[in-house]
């Protein structure tokens, strides 16, 4: 086999395994965000149920990061996509013909385990194969995994509109099969990295919690962006429609431009920080403050039934400043020693989405609290569940704040050593 035809397999095979992230994102997102209604109408049940079909896939998805790090290093992220993808396609396509409630909590349980391969994976594979090109590849990836999210917003409410939400998740499944061949069928016959004997132990993670440093910063993270995407994949179409009063349509775009607005938002942060000196701290406290505002403003509009579209004007604040990966990351890299670096996102990452996952069963409750309105086949939450969700995310957006507050300022200099 020729270099060139090596080299441009390698990149349809890395193509691929992006576009199975934008899947995995899109499935992230859209259930049930986009087709909450459709869910509840159609399962005749509670909040707490249908928002438990987003926790499930949170919930392994974060345990999975813990894994998925160690056998990445281990076995190479090629391996590892192989075998995660395999079990993301089959609850995809599961998902749409289930009929029970037990059913669907299952394939999210597949989705949310085989997603959790992707991320790291991919990260693993640019490294190694395109170490040069590493930080534009990077950015491109993200950019396109997070369209993925913003497919399940608008235009997925328009797609449902017009088949149904079985038929549209069953079409996006079955791209993801195809996707999934490619990618296989791309890496036939291409050398992998070699097993290496990277010990697999999770005691790593607990000498990098003893540092103060980095449980502030996993603190900011997960209440930052636990909020952000509880607001964006599970209650804010939702939110905006029932209180706000405005239409489906309305929602679901204000919930696409605010997936837009963070996915631009991480390449900008970047560039901003780079032109002020490595600067970071400012703009992680800048995060908590627009946090306490939003969700302080939002409980003041509940209390007074002011039911005012500026809420989505500030949700979309939220998105400029909550999705810090690019702030985040490099902090954590430079108070850490650099073995500990993949650890520590790992560890990172694995928390932050077990904190979606918690706060996704924690609305879910909240909203059930109160006895929702009726109308036709919707069922309207009253001005009174929604105060109990913007309460928790008040005090969130408060510890978000004062952990920001407590981070360093490293100005791309590795402190490791004098960071506590």
């Amino acid at each position: 086999m020729s270099n060139r035809n090596t080299h441009f397999r390698v990149y349809f095979m890395l193509g691929m395994g992006v576009m199975l992230y934008f899947f995995a994102n899109f499935q992230r997102a859209a259930i049930p965000g986009s087709i909450f209604n459709e869910l509840q109408s159609e399962l005749n049940t509670g909040a707490a149920y249908i928002t438990a079909l987003s926790s499930m896939f949170m919930y392994i998805y974060a345990a999975g990061q813990l894994f998925v790090g160690l056998l990445a290093d281990r076995y190479g992220g090629e391996r590892v996509i192989t075998f995660g993808a395999m079990l993301f396609c089959l609850g995809s396509i599961l998902f749409p013909f289930s009929q029970s409630l037990f059913m669907l909590y299952f394939c999210r349980f597949l989705v949310g385990m085989g997603a959790s391969s992707l991320y790291l994976s991919l990260v693993k594979v640019l490294a190694l194969r395109f170490p040069k090109k590493f930080p534009l590849l990077l950015g491109f990836f993200l950019l396109w995994g997070y369209c993925g999210g913003i497919v399940a917003t608008a235009p997925l409410v328009y797609i449902v509109q017009e088949l149904s939400w079985r038929t549209a998740m069953a079409v996006f499944g079955a791209a993801s099969v195809v996707t999934y061949g490619l990618f296989l069928l791309s890496g036939f016959g291409l050398r992998l990295p070699r097993v290496t004997g990277t010990p697999f132990s999770f005691l790593v993670f607990l000498d990098l919690l003893k540092r103060r440093h980095n449980r502030n910063m996993i603190a900011y993270s997960a209440c930052s962006f636990g909020t952000y995407y509880c607001i964006h994949t599970v209650i804010g179409k939702k939110f905006l429609e029932d209180f706000c009063q405005m239409s489906v349509a309305g929602a679901a775009w204000t919930m696409s431009a605010i997936g837009v607005i963070a996915s631009v938002s991480a390449f900008c942060m970047a560039i901003v920080s780079q032109l002020c000196g490595n600067r970071r701290k400012i703009f992680l406290i800048i995060s908590g403050a627009v946090a306490v505002v939003t969700y302080g403003f939002t409980v003041f509009a509940l209390l007074t039934n002011w039911r005012t579209p500026v809420i989505a004007v500030l949700f979309c604040c939220v998105a400029w400043v909550a999705n810090q990966g690019t702030i985040t990351v490099p902090t954590m890299k430079d108070t850490n020693v650099p073995e500990a670096m993949g650890s520590i996102v790992s560890l990172c990452n694995g928390l932050v989405y077990m904190m979606v996952a918690l706060l996704g069963n924690a609305v879910g409750i909240l909203l059930d609290i109160f006895e929702p309105v009726r109308q036709g086949s919707t069922l309207i939450y009253t001005e009174k569940s929604y105060l109990a969700v913007f309460v928790l995310f008040f005090i969130l957006g408060v510890i978000t704040l004062y952990n920001a507050c407590k981070l360093r300022d490293t100005r791309g200099i590795n402190v490791a050593s004098t960071t506590p």
